[in-house]
C-alpha cells in the first residue's frame, strides 16, 4: 500500500509562506508539519461520493430528476461542452474538526499547521473523487469540481446538491444555517463529463468566491 502524503507545498501556501519554501519555512514549522501530518492522517476518515446525472438545457441548466436550477453563467460555462454532470462530495469527516480543535488548545502554531494540512488534504481527496469518476465512466473526460459559491454559482444551492447526492446519509456532509459545510473540511460541487478530451473551464481566481480575501493572492500566488 502506498504511503499517503499530503501536498506540503499547498499546505505551506495555506500557511502564508512564500516560495521557495526550502528557504522561507522555518525549522520549527517544518518539524510541526512532519509531526502533525502523521497525527492528522490517523485521526481523519476521508470519504467521497459522486452521482451522475444527465444535463438538461431547457430555459436554464438542470440535472435530470432534480427540481433545482444550476444558475449562474460560470457553471454554464464550466459544463458547456459536457454531456453529463456529477455532484461530487468529499470530506475529511467530523473527526478532522475535532482534531483541529484539539490542536488549537495545544498551540497557535499547531492549529495553523493542522488547518493548513487539512485544507490541502481535502483538495487531494476531491481530486481523487474526480479521478474515480472518470475511471468509472469509460469514454468520458471529467472536469474539476466547480463548488457552490465559486463565481456566480450561488452558495444557496449547497443543501440541494447534498440532498441530490444523498451525501448526509452516505458520508455525513450537511450545511449550517449560513450555508457553510459541516464538517468544515469538505468540498461539494459539480464536475462535468464529456466525450471530448479537454472539457470545462480552467480553475482560476476569477471564479473563486474567496478571491477578495485570499491570502495566496496577497502574496502574488495562487492555490492552483
Amino acid at each position: 500500500m502506498n504511503e499517503i502524503k499530503i501536498d506540503r507545498e499547498n499546505a505551506y501556501r495555506y500557511m502564508g509562506f512564500r516560495e521557495p519554501f526550502s528557504e522561507n519555512v522555518d525549522e520549527k514549522t517544518a518539524e510541526a508539519v512532519d509531526k502533525i501530518e502523521q497525527e492528522l492522517l490517523k485521526a481523519v476518515k476521508p470519504k467521497f461520493i459522486w452521482r451522475v446525472f444527465d444535463i438538461i438545457r431547457d430555459n436554464g441548466l438542470f440535472l435530470s430528476g432534480c427540481d433545482f436550477e444550476l444558475s449562474g453563467n460560470d457553471i454554464k460555462k464550466h459544463l458547456s461542452n459536457c454531456d453529463k454532470a456529477a455532484i461530487v462530495c468529499s470530506t475529511l469527516s467530523a473527526d478532522c474538526d475535532k482534531f483541529i480543535a484539539k490542536m488549537s488548545v495545544r498551540s497557535a502554531l499547531e492549529m495553523l499547521v493542522s488547518d493548513a494540512l487539512a485544507s490541502a488534504y481535502i483538495e487531494q481527496i476531491s481530486d481523487s473523487a474526480v479521478k474515480d469518476l472518470a475511471e468509472k465512466n469509460e469514454g468520458f473526460s471529467a472536469t474539476w469540481v466547480f463548488g457552490a459559491g465559486y463565481g456566480d454559482f450561488p452558495l444557496e444551492v449547497l443543501p440541494k446538491l447534498i440532498a441530490a447526492a444523498d451525501a448526509t446519509r452516505k458520508i455525513g456532509i450537511s450545511t449550517t444555517a449560513a450555508n457553510t459545510l459541516a464538517p468544515t473540511k469538505s468540498i461539494v460541487g459539480v464536475a462535468g463529463l464529456s466525450r471530448e478530451k479537454k472539457v470545462g473551464s480552467e480553475k482560476s481566481c476569477d471564479n473563486c468566491n474567496m478571491r477578495e480575501k485570499c491570502e495566496f493572492r496577497k502574496l502574488g500566488k495562487t492555490c492552483t
